[in-house]
């Protein structure tokens, strides 16, 4: 599904109604009728309190006023601007109200704290998309006293006072237990900290032109479950493990061979055929004792701990075998194996993920991406792009959008930005929005399990994209199921790996 900018959004109205021939009217009644829709079937209020600005957002506002009012319930019109200033469809809908539905017109907003007990929703129709910088006066009043209420909140389009295209609240935000919004989900509602504002969401299509919608120029998707379904491998039922492909995972260090781990037994349940697990030789066997379907390649080392330069022609020798490689999970920061990294991605032409400290290793040495074939994919944390790119931590989570095309785009790579609301970036510049996931991942071996996930499904054939996509949506998929039954501050990385089963049917039934 696409998602817009508020320019974006505004130049699909312009043509809908100035090329296409819509009435803007028409739009607007539509919006409301969806609105009132969802307002009955997800709350079933007896009353409802309609606090309205004054533009196009109050008039779809004005509409599901009227409509609820026709559905027998008891509806007030809080109007916070004159309604002088009323214009266009706006006006026309305020002109529509019966005569018997209340209006109040609210110039203190102590009437309206106090009026607001009354009833059992707040249907926010003050701002829309149009918003810029934070909102003053007895519109950011109002939204104060709407958060005050403690009422449930349905949001029309956008909650009032959110910056459209994302980036930092600076004002009052009305927080919506739920949001209906126009044509496509607006881009500030599924990053943060705008997705703490909006609640659950529904997009209401309007019927506007498929053409517009699906416009080549909107580059940013949110990933659904329809999406994942198509995307997954196919499993042909006379298939055996050698049509499923088979995986090498480089990794492990002294200390840190539960990351190896993880992500093998993850990437075993992607539904690839066969995964090899390589590490340094004296870990073998502590690394073998915790695996059972996988199988545990012994690779030479100087000092038997850590890979490094004397492991790579081992290395390679089994990746050529291989339909792909991951490579990162607890490798450690040895400078032999640093050197070893960088080599192996710059000389192993195999479709290859990079996590963990792979990708720090190539911090400072990106240039040699530039040799690689064959397709990569690079899954850093924050900490990790932080490295890779030499911005704060900070700086990439403000634009963690920018951050990760640019670094896509400029090295040919799909980039995964793990985190809240998973960024994904494809090197022609198009970026997804992974809307799964909550904070039990925020442990240590998530991105680990994420790593093994994702290339299983790159060893199965899954296109280099798609294995991203649908690694990062099965991910948080799972630990969304984990939650059912466990609470995510008690969630393990292993929780997750357990869930991945009940994920895939998730997704096969959608």
């Amino acid at each position: 599904m696409k998602v817009v900018t508020a320019e974006q959004m505004r130049e699909i109205d312009r043509v809908t109604i100035g090329q296409r021939g819509v009435p803007g009217a028409q739009l607007m009644e539509r919006a409301g009728q969806a609105v009132t829709d969802d307002i009955c079937e997800r709350f079933e209020p007896d009353s409802a309190a309609v606090v309205a600005g004054k533009g196009n957002n109050a008039g779809d506002g004005f509409v599901v006023a009227r409509l609820l009012t026709q559905r027998n319930v008891r509806v007030s019109v809080f109007l916070l601007a004159n309604p002088e200033e009323l214009h266009g469809d706006a006006k026309t809908m305020y002109e529509a109200l019966p005569e018997q539905l209340q209006q109040v017109r609210i110039e203190d907003v102590s009437r309206l704290r106090e009026a607001l007990k009354d009833f059992d929703l707040i249907v926010d129709a003050i701002l829309g998309t149009g918003v810029q910088g934070p909102v003053h006066g007895l519109f950011g009043e109002a939204i104060e006293a709407i958060n005050a209420s403690r009422l449930p909140v349905l949001s029309v389009d956008i909650p009032s006072g959110l910056p459209t295209g994302g980036g930092p609240v600076e004002g009052p935000v009305v927080r919506a237990a739920h949001t209906v919004t126009m044509g496509l989900p607006k881009l500030g509602m599924l990053v943060h900290p705008g997705v703490e504002y909006t609640g659950t969401v529904t997009v209401a299509g309007l019927d506007f032109p498929e053409d517009l919608l699906n416009s080549p120029d909107i580059s940013i998707h949110l990933l659904t479950e329809g999406m994942i379904r198509e995307y997954l491998p196919p499993r042909p039922t006379d298939g055996h493990k050698g049509t499923f492909g088979s995986l090498l995972i480089v990794g492990g260090s002294q200390g840190m061979t539960g990351a190896i781990v993880l992500a093998s037994r993850a990437a075993m349940r992607s539904g690839v055929g066969l995964v090899y697990c390589a590490m340094a030789e004296a870990l073998q066997p502590q690394v073998a004792a915790r695996l059972a379907e996988e199988l545990t390649i012994p690779i030479p080392s100087r000092d038997g701990q850590s890979l490094d330069l004397l492991s790579l022609a081992t290395i390679a020798q089994h990746a050529v075998r291989m339909k792909a490689v991951a490579l990162g999970p607890g490798i450690g920061r040895a400078e032999g194996t640093e050197r070893m990294v960088r080599k192996l991605v710059e000389e192993l032409q195999v479709p290859m993920v990079i996590d963990a400290d792979a990708l720090n290793a190539l911090g400072g040495h990106l240039d040699v991406l530039y040799a690689r074939q064959a397709p990569t994919i690079l899954t850093p944390h924050p900490g990790e792009m932080s490295r890779l790119t030499s911005l704060t931590v900070r700086q990439v989570q403000a634009d963690r959008i920018g951050t990760a095309r640019q670094l896509a785009t400029d090295f040919k790579v799909i980039v995964v930005l793990k985190g809240a609301q998973t960024i994904v970036a494809d090197p022609d510049g198009t970026i997804y929005i992974n809307p799964t996931g909550n904070t039990g991942l925020a442990k240590g071996g998530s991105g680990d399990v994420l790593t093994g996930l994702t290339a299983g499904l790159l060893a199965q054939g899954c296109l280099p994209l798609r294995s991203a996509l649908c690694g990062v949506f099965l991910h948080g998929l799972a630990a969304d199921l984990a939650a059912d039954t466990i609470p995510p501050r008690a969630m393990i990385a292993t929780d997750v790996i357990e869930h991945l089963p009940k994920a895939f049917q998730t997704i096969a039934k959608a």
